[in-house]
């Protein structure tokens, strides 16, 4: 068998390595490119499942945020308009206001309770109780007494204030006398065929004592 030359040698030495190279790439590295390329897709997968995770979680906050804000104005709302109408306590409040402002708290007057309707003319679940307040004192204390009522922790409404001038006497100096009209409201609504509130005006008495 003859001898192969030199040059035969080193073309079969370089094909042989090219077969090695190419049978490497096959069977190593283009492998390991394919389980990349699988964990870039499984690495795409767990980022859109954990940005769906983190948007979820983002929700439940929200949601849970806004139900707690909800309850606080529920109760913020049932402050102002309880389940019912509460008015012994309601006219010692307004009491104490009116002493707390300078004024004398001469009479009271609430009316019978009416439910209210809506614009179609149902009943809107809740009740309004119209009050009449006498007051008087001076120009300064009234301002303070309706700028007081404003900052109730029930609503009232002041409806109308109508203010007047009497004269001074011997035994008593010049004073304003102020009518208020206001109204409150209830969520519960009230069988107005029974009366739960007198009709008459209420003057306190000279030595009630002012709620604690």
């Amino acid at each position: 068998m003859n001898r192969l030359s030199a040059q035969t040698q080193m073309i079969l030495a370089a094909v042989l390595i090219a077969l090695i190279v190419v049978g490497a790439l096959f069977l190593g590295v283009l492998p390991e490119f394919d389980r990349a390329k699988q964990l870039d897709t499984q690495i795409q997968d767990l980022d859109g499942q954990i940005n769906t995770a983190k948007l979820l979680v983002s929700r439940r906050q929200s949601a849970k945020a806004q139900a707690a804000q909800t309850e606080v104005d529920l109760i913020k709302i049932a402050n102002q308009v309880p389940e019912s109408p509460e008015l012994p306590s309601l006219i010692i409040n307004l009491q104490d206001t009116a002493n707390a402002a300078g004024l004398d708290f001469v009479q009271i007057a609430p009316a019978v309770p009416t439910a209210v309707v809506d614009q179609g003319g149902q009943p809107a679940g809740y009740t309004s109780i119209a009050i009449e307040v006498k007051v008087e004192g001076q120009w300064a204390d009234m301002i303070d007494y309706i700028s007081r009522l404003s900052k109730y922790t029930r609503g009232v409404r002041v409806k109308t204030a109508a203010f007047s001038s009497v004269a001074g006497t011997d035994a008593k100096d010049r004073y304003v006398e102020g009518r208020i009209s206001l109204v409150v409201y209830t969520m519960s609504v009230i069988n107005v065929n029974a009366p739960a509130v007198p009709s008459a005006p209420v003057t306190p008495p000279a030595d009630a004592q002012p709620s604690q």
